[in-house]
């Protein structure tokens, strides 16, 4: 299983559209909210970032919760039906 960073998202009316992923030593890439729930549904980490690579800060794991038989991506576990995500502050 993979810790996938997570330095970015795209959300528009609490779900996410995009997330901005890397892996250890790759360059960023893009993927849709339907590939992040599926990684994690597989047992992939995804945890947030902030920062460049090198002294990148880490923040919170991405939870999947389900609500209502619906899936979310949340960095906190409350069964709320919408998608949040926090990033930590970077400090440069």
């Amino acid at each position: 299983m993979a810790d996938v960073e997570v330095v970015g998202a795209e959300i528009a009316d609490g779900r996410v559209k995009t997330l901005r992923v890397r892996f250890k030593h790759t360059p960023e890439r893009v993927i849709d909210r339907a590939t992040g729930l599926a990684w994690l549904a597989d047992g992939h980490s995804l945890l947030t970032y902030a920062g460049p690579a090198h002294h990148a800060e880490r923040g919170h794991a991405i939870e999947r919760v389900e609500v209502d038989g619906e899936a979310f991506l949340r960095t906190d576990t409350k069964p709320i039906a919408m998608d949040e995500l926090r990033f930590p502050t970077a400090h440069h």
